[in-house]
């Protein structure tokens, strides 16, 4: 078994082995480069990775053969595994008869990115908006309002405003698969967001 990749590990185990299978070193690169895409969006670096391992492989896996493969302890295996089942980017695959649980990886990439979208993303910023509603409704209810907190209320509404826009941009996605930025522009924190994405869609 390979050293165990933990949060604070730089990089999967790919160096060179004598009993490595034909394009393993190159399999597990393409692991550790979704995995650190990935960690830039707020996951573990491991859920990439480990997403990407049984999707690059023709087969349903158990969990042995996850562990030898990435070099990674049972415990993150599991760990991992029941978090990407519950998000629905991965599912188990076991064959009647079969002894070990097998999983495989959700192959339409959209699906797994929508599943995603709406299981955790729509979620967090649902926590967000209900912590802001709490905070601007207090600062409303307070007595002997000052300038200060009459701006904070506003950028409040504003910030409530971009995340209400936010939550329907994410749903018209899931619904359509696509993204229509031009709503953005009707909120002012919106705006550099709208002209980013413009920029990139024309390159």
């Amino acid at each position: 078994m390979g050293p165990a990749m933990d949060d604070a590990a730089d990089d999967l185990p790919i160096s060179p082995g004598p009993q490595r299978a034909p394009g393993r070193d190159t399999i597990l690169r393409a692991c550790q480069a979704i995995g650190s895409l990935m960690e830039l969006w707020g996951f573990k670096r491991i859920h990439g990775a480990l997403w990407t391992y049984l999707y690059l492989t023709d087969r349903p896996l158990d969990a042995q053969e996850l562990r030898e493969g990435l070099g990674i302890s049972s415990g993150l295996v599991s760990m991992t595994l029941h978090e990407l089942i519950r998000w629905g980017v991965v599912s188990r695959a076991t064959p009647p008869g079969a002894r070990r649980e097998r999983y495989r990886a959700e192959p339409d990439i959209w699906r797994a990115v929508a599943k995603v979208l709406r299981e955790r993303e729509l979620f967090w910023l649902n926590l967000a908006m209900d912590d802001l509603r709490q905070a601007g409704d207090q600062l409303a209810h307070g007595q002997d309002e000052h300038p200060e907190q009459r701006q904070a209320r506003a950028r409040i509404d504003e910030l409530l405003s971009l995340g209400e826009l936010g939550g329907e941009l994410i749903e018209g996605l899931l619904q359509v698969g696509t993204l229509d930025v031009r709503r953005l522009r009707q909120v002012r924190l919106g705006m550099g967001v709208a002209k980013l994405l413009e920029r990139r869609r024309k390159r």
